[in-house]
């Protein structure tokens, strides 16, 4: 995550107008640098991060939210703006660029006086906003002079500062009406009707949600050539206004044609070009040059044989068919397969069979120290190699491991399990990454996207671990998990590979993963490391395709000198042992947290002494061991009789009969 960069101008909240405070207009934003502009841009975000839609109301905040949101993560947010979208009673003057060497322009100083109303710098200290009680007709800009009036008619964001002048008022005025029209008189360029037209955006469709395929659409190849390498005539506009055309005309719909222009680089650039490499501009360029205007060329009436009188051509003079090619139908999202076709379907493929599937998301998961990340290192060495693992047949390919968290270690882990297998890393087909990519992020996948597209045979991309690379999420809440799993999914289709996650287990390992219950139905496969004493087992918890569910592999890890270090000490890691299964009513688990802790001394230092120990006995020995809690409630028996039945669970103690047993 990149710091943000410090603002010229300090926030200072205290001297932002109560007026504009009580509106939920609010959010962070953070500075994203444009090479192109050599600048920040200013993108609204949510309090998590991603980008926010400034024409979604029900995502924007409070003061006090988006306050909070800046204050708590500097190095994430660089302020926090106000939502001009939609007409509200507050219009938004910028004077860009009107102070220099702390001297204000004059026009800019007659703008101020006029307005007599809140007036701040910017963040960059080069530039003034005045806020207004009032509305106008239309939003306009002035880019030669450098002066823009926002009233809510088209969608903005406002950054704020709170840095009054000296010779502003605290509040927002109300100026006379003709102040507000003086002022599109002097610098407003002039529109004329045919001009006035919606500016209200379409939403953009998520990548994730499927971007129209363009690739079966049929257009013309200067529109083909122009959306994939850029290649235009003399004039850059024309080209993507007549691309705008050939995308309507093939039957995309107004939210497809945006999506496809706005993530299109060539056709962006374009954009940003005409509207200084101002994003939000750039974007409603696209939208009112290149969609609305296209939309009506397209749909325009052309006259066709049904328009005219029946005449009777010459045969010589005949028209070929050619001259009237079909359009070509947009092909369908969803197809039905009828069903004896769709028994037909290929079967599962395997990695490594009846245990990791060919699928698009798996997890490998357990507590710490369990051992999760030396299996899954093993899982995937077979892969690379083409060697049986545990007897199952193995598919070869090439494995890609990123490594989110303790790259150190994973050296000494891949070295050991080199050396002990005697596999030649040189030859290997194994790439590591010693990085974190953040999975919450777009442009983080899409990087890796292109990263891992150049490894030829790509069949695994392993993720180690998974609260590595969801940094600023919540594991437990679904948005959050559920985009970084639409990511991994998206990350395998691009790339064909499975992604297999290396992940921690919750307080309860047998309902999966920790953090959002959703995950579990996510995935393909998932496999559960466990650990009881020096007894080591994987067992496939969930396939969702294919025989393996249930089966369990039992495992030690053995030691391996890797090295010595400067001191002459050995350097040593482990490697995964295979063993045989021990029944679970011969397995100990060693006691967790300090109740079941205390529980099992009292039940030993009891049991030592002449005579049975009752269930009783121990409870009130453990009871009376604890000290009271700060709470109103006595919990100390019911939490001892918790850890009593989690230490039988884990085959540490015995109360048939009511008598206690140590094993």
């Amino acid at each position: 995550m990149m710091t943000q960069p410090k603002q010229p101008t300090a926030f200072n909240g205290d001297n932002i107008p109560a007026t504009i405070k009580a509106n939920n207009r609010w959010a962070p934003w953070k500075a994203v640098f444009n090479d192109k502009r050599q600048k920040f841009d200013k993108i609204p975000c949510t309090t998590t991060g991603y980008g926010l839609s400034t024409a979604k109301p029900e995502r924007w905040y409070s003061y006090e939210q988006a306050l909070e949101a800046f204050t708590h993560n500097p190095a994430l947010f660089a302020g926090v703006g106000y939502v001009m979208t939609g007409p509200h009673g507050v219009v938004g003057i910028d004077l860009d660029g009107c102070v220099r060497d702390n001297t204000i322009d004059d026009w800019a100083l007659e703008v101020i006086e006029t307005l007599a109303s809140y007036t701040e710098l910017s963040p960059s200290g080069k530039g003034l906003r005045i806020l207004v009680e009032g509305k106008i007709a239309s939003d306009w800009t002035n880019h030669e002079v450098g002066i823009e009036v926002y009233g809510g008619l088209e969608p903005r964001f406002l950054t704020v500062t709170g840095q009054r002048l000296k010779v502003s008022v605290h509040e927002l005025a109300t100026p006379p009406a003709e102040a507000l029209e003086g002022l599109a008189q002097a610098y407003a360029k002039v529109k004329s009707a045919s001009n006035v037209i919606s500016l209200q955006l379409p939403d953009l469709i998520d990548e994730l949600d499927g971007w129209p395929d363009i690739n079966g659409l049929g257009l013309p190849y200067q529109a083909s050539d122009f959306l994939a390498e850029g290649t235009t005539g003399t004039d850059r506009s024309r080209t993507l206004f007549t691309t705008s055309v050939a995308l309507y005309a093939a039957g995309l719909d107004d939210a497809q044609v945006l999506t496809v222009l706005a993530n299109n680089e060539h056709a962006m650039e374009v954009a940003l070009s005409h509207r200084r490499y101002d994003h939000d501009r750039a974007l409603m360029y696209l939208w009112v040059e290149h969609c609305q205007k296209a939309k009506a060329r397209a749909t325009s009436k052309v006259a066709s044989a049904d328009d005219f009188e029946v005449i009777n051509t010459p045969s010589d003079q005949s028209i070929p068919a050619s001259a009237a090619p079909e359009k070509i139908a947009k092909p369908m999202r969803f197809q039905f397969s009828q069903a004896a076709d769709y028994l037909n379907r290929r079967p599962v493929q395997w990695l490594i069979k009846k245990v990791l599937p060919h699928g698009d998301v798996g997890a490998v998961f357990g507590e710490s120290g369990a051992g999760k990340s030396f299996l899954a290192l093993d899982l995937v060495m077979a892969i690379a190699t083409g060697t049986p693992w545990r007897g199952h047949e193995v598919t070869q390919g090439t494995v890609a491991y990123i490594v989110a968290e303790g790259a150190g270690g994973f050296t000494t882990r891949l070295r050991a399990y080199s050396e002990h297998h005697g596999v030649d890393l040189a030859t290997a087909p194994v790439h590591v990454l010693g990085d974190a990519p953040n999975f919450l992020e777009k442009a983080d996948i899409k990087d890796l996207i292109t990263a891992t597209r150049a490894l030829a045979g790509l069949s695994v991309i392993v993720v180690d671990t998974l609260a590595q690379v969801t940094a600023g999420g919540n594991e437990n809440s679904g948005e959050d998990m559920g985009r970084a799993l639409a990511h991994c999914k998206a990350l395998g289709t691009a790339t064909g590979a499975m992604v297999l996650l290396v992940a921690h287990s919750g307080k309860d390992s047998t309902r999966g993963l920790r953090g959002w219950s959703g995950i579990k139905g996510a995935l393909d496969v998932e496999i559960l490391v466990e650990r009881s004493d020096k007894y080591r087992s994987a067992t496939v918890t969930k396939m969702k395709d294919g025989d393996g569910e249930g089966e369990e592999f039992a495992f030690s890890l053995a030691s391996v000198t890797v090295g010595q270090d400067e001191d002459g000490d050995d350097i040593t890691s482990c490697v995964v042992q295979h063993g045989a299964s021990v029944p679970k009513a011969q397995r100990k688990t060693e006691p967790k947290g300090v109740w079941q802790q205390v529980v099992l001394r009292q039940a030993i230092a009891l049991t030592d002494l002449p005579g049975i120990v009752t269930t009783s006995q121990l409870i009130d020995a453990s009871v009376a061991e604890m000290p009271l809690g700060d709470g109103k409630r006595d919990r100390r028996r019911n939490l001892v009789m918790r850890a009593l039945e989690a230490l039988v669970a884990a085959n540490r103690l015995s109360t048939t009969g009511g008598s206690v047993n140590v094993f």
